[in-house]
């Protein structure tokens, strides 16, 4: 999916067919991303460079401060 817009201040990224939450930035060079569809959390990556969102089910992205992340569908993402 390609990025449409990035919104820092209100930690939101648009793109072709959905909005998502900005869970962690890496310099702004990559995002870890979750929306909530139907009662489940969906997680995704985005390279900002290549303006590219890729819907993910196991997360391999560690934030700015060595941060670890963990994805579950019907908690959404947690840092560790």
């Amino acid at each position: 999916m390609n990025i449409i817009s990035i919104d820092y201040d209100n930690n939101k990224v648009q793109c072709e067919y959905n909005t998502w939450d900005i869970v962690s930035n890496n310099e702004g060079k990559f995002l870890l991303l979750q929306r909530e569809e139907g009662g489940r959390f969906i997680a995704a990556e985005a390279d900002v460079k290549k303006k590219h969102i890729w819907e993910v089910k196991e997360i391999a992205y560690r934030g700015p401060n060595g941060d670890t992340f963990f994805y579950d569908e019907d908690s959404g993402i947690l840092q560790i």
